[in-house]
């Protein structure tokens, strides 16, 4: 008997409270991450980038997914918006670059809960944190096979692990109020643009990550409402969870300089005393494992529908008869996740940043053109940005803006260019037409691939 495809799926489906969560995790799961920013902009520029790119970056960008999402609800999201905008070629380089972006950025997570491990063990050596990396991979795709709402229950419980230590942390820190957390506004060495352009590599990274769930559509319960109502959830909640603990952090300790790797554990130190110093870098283990976690999920759905569109080997459509999972994908995925584990956090997120902003262009293009074509879903509960044509591209010209920057940044990066840097840019881009010229042209030749398939996870 053949193994089944994703047509034969029966999943228990994630409901809209899984996916407030869900998505809150994938974006967010704590301020963890953000603490560079403050020492490399100054503490005035920081707080004014975690008020301005929500307005000007997220806003935007969970509105054009809120509608795709609502008008659109196919597993497959932004690869699948793109191809029915754009046709085959855009579609599967969008969903080919975005899963080699979301493999470095996992894999840096799990790297990540490594380095948080080893403040509180000194002595792990890079062997031993590399079998924690491993550990971490591997725990958290076993948890991807059982299914999306064991990921989606899951992320109920750690996210409320992740939320105590801040809360505890900003009640102390209230309560210690001294500073002004705006002062100095700007890094004494770099002015304001110079310590914005420092700061907003991290910003993009900290405020990335709304589309990543919308491959998983088809295992959501009506989609078309579910994800409108998470993005409205989450933005805030985001916001919130980066600009409370940054604003009582300044106010309550005033090295604003020495804000680096893990400083939140400093301030939780410095505030509450040990125990709150130990909450809060347990918190940072169990927020890297969540993201980790919840990225898989979106991760491993592109090349499962990819296969599907007969745009994939087809192997990768293979699911678990029980639990509906694609489970070859997630195997292929723990594999490159362990081997990539072995490099170091930095490497591993500069390689995505290029690639997401690229991404999130074509997630506006896409909303452009299938507005104009009249394609989607025409049930009137179906969510619309209240805006025009013209009312939407004026609305995503900061995206744009903001997304030309952070390519120039990565090419000219500090005045100077970086050949090695556009090297691997260009070996990374180059790798879309390739590998489409071998599967496409694999499925041509009629060698087993399945046809395209559009409607899987249509409405509810």
């Amino acid at each position: 008997m053949p193994e089944p495809t994703a047509s034969a799926r029966t999943p228990r489906r994630a409901t809209t409270f899984h996916l407030v969560f869900l998505t809150y995790s994938v974006v967010c799961s704590g301020a963890y991450g953000l603490e560079e920013m403050v020492s490399a902009s100054g503490p005035g520029v920081a707080i004014a980038m975690l008020i301005a790119l929500p307005i000007l970056w997220v806003v935007p960008l969970a509105l054009a997914c809120a509608e795709l999402s609502s008008r659109h609800p196919i597993e497959g999201g932004y690869y699948r918006w793109a191809r029915m905008a754009f046709g085959d070629f855009v579609g599967y380089q969008a969903g080919w670059l975005v899963w080699l972006a979301n493999l470095a950025t996992n894999a840096a997570f799990a790297v990540l809960f490594a380095n948080y491990l080893k403040v509180m063990f000194p002595a792990l050596g890079d062997q031993g944190r590399w079998v924690v990396a491993l550990a971490v991979i591997w725990g958290t795709t076993i948890l991807n096979i059982l299914g999306i709402r064991m990921v989606g229950d899951t992320s109920v419980v750690l996210t409320t692990l992740v939320f105590l230590p801040f809360l505890f942390m900003t009640i102390g820190g209230l309560l210690k109020w001294r500073f002004n957390p705006m002062v100095p506004f700007a890094h004494p060495d770099k002015g304001v643009a110079g310590g914005a352009l420092a700061g907003l590599m991290i910003a993009i990274w900290l405020f990335s990550g709304y589309e990543k769930l919308t491959p998983n559509a088809g295992e959501v319960e009506n989609p078309s409402r579910a994800f409108p109502i998470a993005l409205a959830f989450t933005v805030p909640m985001v916001v919130l969870s980066y600009l409370v603990p940054t604003v009582v952090g300044l106010a309550a300790c005033d090295d604003w300089s020495g804000w680096g790797e893990a400083h939140f554990s400093v301030l939780a130190g410095q505030i509450g005393g040990l125990w709150l110093k130990t909450a809060m870098t347990l918190g940072g283990l169990v927020s890297n494992a969540c993201i980790l976690m919840v990225t898989i999920l979106g991760q491993s759905r592109l090349p499962m529908v990819m296969a599907e569109d007969g745009l994939f080997p087809r192997f990768f459509g293979r699911v678990s008869r029980r639990f509906g999972t694609p489970v070859v994908s997630l195997l292929v995925g723990a594999v490159a996740l362990s081997v990539l584990a072995r490099q170091s956090f930095t490497a591993l997120a500069g390689l995505f940043s290029v690639v997401q902003v690229l991404a999130y262009i074509l997630i506006c293009a896409a909303l452009l053109r299938l507005r104009r074509s009249g394609a989607g879903s025409a049930s009137p509960s179906a969510f619309s940005v209240p805006l025009g044509r013209t009312g939407l591209l004026l609305m995503m010209t900061p995206v744009f803006a903001i997304a030309a920057v952070v390519v120039g940044q990565k090419i000219w990066n500090g005045g100077r260019f970086e050949p090695r840097q556009m090297a691997i840019d260009i070996a990374l881009f180059g790798s879309g037409p390739l590998t489409y010229a071998l599967f496409a042209g694999r499925r041509e030749r009629g060698e087993g691939l399945p046809a395209p398939s559009m409607n899987r996870g249509q409405g509810d």
